[in-house]
C-alpha cells in the first residue's frame, strides 16, 4: 500500500505546492483526492509525481509494520462476515490506534470499532460516536467508502431501534453514491458488498423491491466479476425473500434459495444457511399443500 502521509511530508519538505507538483501531470483535483481521501491515481501519474520530487514510488510504500496492521483490520472485516466477534475483538485489541499514521487506516479503525460496538456489545451510543467521527470529517467525498460504511452503520442502528425515518435517510444517501465507489482491491470489494447486502436487505424489508433488487443485482455482478463469494449467500437469500414477497414463480424462488445454501456452506455461514433452509421448507410445504 501507498504511504500517503509520507508522500505529503516529502512534498511539503521540498516546499512544493499541489499546483506546482501536478502541473502537466494531472489535475489538482486528482492530487487532492489522493492526499486527502486516499484515492490513489494511476501508476503512471503516481510515478510522474514521484519523479518530480526526485523519489521512487518504492519510497512511499508502507512499512512491514503498516502492512501487519492493515492485514489485521482486513481480517476483522472478514470476521464480521462470519459473525466471529471474538476474533474481531482479539484483532482490535492487537492494534494501537496511535500507530495508525494514515488517514485511511484511522477511518478504517473507527469504522471497525463502531461495528464491533453495535454488532457485539449492542452499544448503540458508542457505535454512533465512532460512525459520526467519520461523518463529521468534512474532507471526505460523497462516495468515500468509509463515509458510506459509516452511513450504513448508522442506518443499521436506527433500523434496529425502529426509527425508520432516520434509517431511511441514511440508506437513501448510500443509494445515491454506492455505485460510484471505485473497486480496486479485495478490501474495497468486501466493503462495497457489505453495504450492498445491508442496504438490499433494508429496502427488501421495507418492501421497496425495486431499490432492493437493484442493489442486490449490482452486488451479485461485483461478486462475480471480482471472484468474491463471501457475500453471495446473503445476496441470494435476500433475492429469494424478495421473490417470495413479490409472488414470483416457485422455481425462481427455490433457485435463489438453493444457491444461497450452496454459498453459505462454502463460506461456513451457518446463520444464513439456517435461514435459507427454513425458507426452502416453507416454500416446498406450501406447494405440496
Amino acid at each position: 500500500m501507498i504511504n500517503i502521509q509520507k508522500f505529503i511530508q516529502i512534498r511539503k519538505s521540498q516546499k512544493i505546492s499541489q499546483n506546482e507538483l501536478c502541473k502537466d501531470i494531472c489535475t489538482q483535483s486528482t492530487l487532492s483526492k489522493f492526499e486527502n481521501n486516499g484515492q490513489v491515481p494511476s501508476f503512471k501519474i503516481l510515478q510522474n509525481l514521484c519523479d518530480r520530487m526526485s523519489i521512487e514510488v518504492g519510497d512511499i510504500m508502507t512499512t512491514s509494520k503498516d502492512n501487519v496492521t492493515t492485514q489485521k483490520m482486513f481480517e476483522a472485516d472478514f470476521a464480521f462476515i462470519t459473525y466471529n466477534y471474538t476474533k474481531v475483538y482479539k484483532l482490535l485489541q492487537e492494534i494501537d490506534p496511535k500507530d495508525l499514521k494514515h488517514k485511511t487506516d484511522q477511518l478504517h479503525y473507527s469504522y471497525l470499532q463502531g461495528m464491533f460496538a453495535f454488532e457485539s456489545d449492542r452499544n448503540s451510543m458508542t457505535a454512533l460516536f465512532y460512525f459520526n467521527s467519520i461523518l463529521n470529517d468534512g474532507t471526505l467525498t460523497k462516495n468515500n467508502i468509509y463515509r458510506l460504511l459509516a452511513l450504513n452503520g448508522c442506518s443499521k442502528i436506527y433500523f434496529e431501534e425502529k426509527e425508520m425515518a432516520k434509517a431511511h435517510h441514511y440508506y437513501d444517501q448510500i443509494l445515491k453514491y454506492i455505485k460510484d465507489v471505485p473497486i480496486d482491491d479485495e478490501l474495497s470489494t468486501l466493503q462495497v458488498l457489505s453495504i450492498l447486502c445491508n442496504a438490499g436487505e433494508f429496502y427488501g424489508q421495507e418492501e421497496e423491491f425495486k431499490q432492493s433488487n437493484s442493489l442486490l443485482n449490482y452486488g451479485y455482478k461485483i461478486a462475480s466479476e471480482h471472484h468474491t463469494v463471501y457475500f453471495l449467500a446473503r445476496i441470494l437469500l435476500q433475492m429469494g425473500i424478495n421473490d417470495i414477497e413479490q409472488d414470483k414463480r416457485i422455481d425462481i424462488i427455490l433457485q435463489h434459495l438453493y444457491d444461497a445454501c450452496a454459498f453459505a456452506r462454502i463460506n461456513k455461514n451457518h446463520v444464513t444457511l439456517v435461514k435459507a433452509r427454513n425458507l426452502i421448507k416453507q416454500v416446498e410445504n406450501k406447494t405440496t399443500n
